[in-house]
């Protein structure tokens, strides 16, 4: 099974030698200098993780970082000559999975591009719907936004189910009540429908369409974006 992996480095001799390293452990790298070439790269190969330097030259690793992930879920392993917490923090907090310091070991390169590949190929071979940035994983019960784990209550996620379970129907607020609440929705307060409807979509976000959730004027709900099982 082939190995894509993608080096974003604007110095040539770095890039050439973490190419050799990888290439020596039966990777295929795909390697880019700016941006252009990077997301050119992402768009057209199944990349499986990607090791990007944070200082590209006049362009910022931050940035194409945040790009990527508005795009894909592909791990990303900074290399970076800055060793500041706030810098790493704000690696982490961007999309980051993991990162390394400059100068690094060949051998913890590759245990931690070994690990990023294995982690993502986990990830892919899970029964996962998926819509838009979402994933529903149906074995571990778990919504994912862009890969990374959404925190959501376990009624929030029986909702979710619930609609993306059915789509492009959906579902009356008797159907939703009875599924979700357990059959007891007798005892639940006519509002409480709503307010979890109106904080699970605050932390969904949004698509294209508008929120992922619809409401269907006199009947229920409905999910908004198209889900591939």
């Amino acid at each position: 099974m082939s190995k894509n992996i993608l080096v974003i480095e604007d110095d040539k001799q770095v890039r050439e030698g973490v190419r050799d390293i990888l290439e020596a452990n039966e990777y295929t790298v795909f390697e880019a200098y700016n941006e252009k070439t990077a997301l050119h790269h992402l768009s057209t190969v199944p990349i499986q993780t990607i090791i990007l330097d944070i200082q590209l030259g006049e362009e910022n690793g931050f940035d194409l970082c945040r790009k990527i992930r508005a795009k894909s879920n592909v791990p990303i392993l900074f290399l970076t000559a800055l060793t500041g917490e706030m810098e790493l923090v704000r690696g982490f907090s961007i999309g980051g999975d993991d990162y390394l310091t400059k100068p690094f070991r060949i051998t913890e390169l590759l245990a931690r591009a070994n690990i990023l590949v294995r982690r993502y190929d986990a990830v892919q071979s899970r029964p996962l719907w998926n819509s838009g940035d979402l994933s529903f994983d149906t074995n571990l019960f778990q919504v994912l936004k862009n890969g990374a784990l959404l925190e959501l209550t376990p009624l929030e996620i029986k909702l979710v189910y619930a609609l993306m379970s059915v789509w492009p129907s959906g579902k009356s607020r008797d159907q939703l009540l009875y599924e979700v609440w357990d059959r007891q929705y007798n005892f639940v307060e006519e509002n409480t429908l709503n307010v979890n409807i109106s904080r699970l979509r605050e932390k969904l976000g949004k698509t294209e369409k508008g929120d992922y959730i619809t409401t269907v004027r006199g009947v229920g709900y409905r999910w908004n974006q198209e889900v591939r099982k």
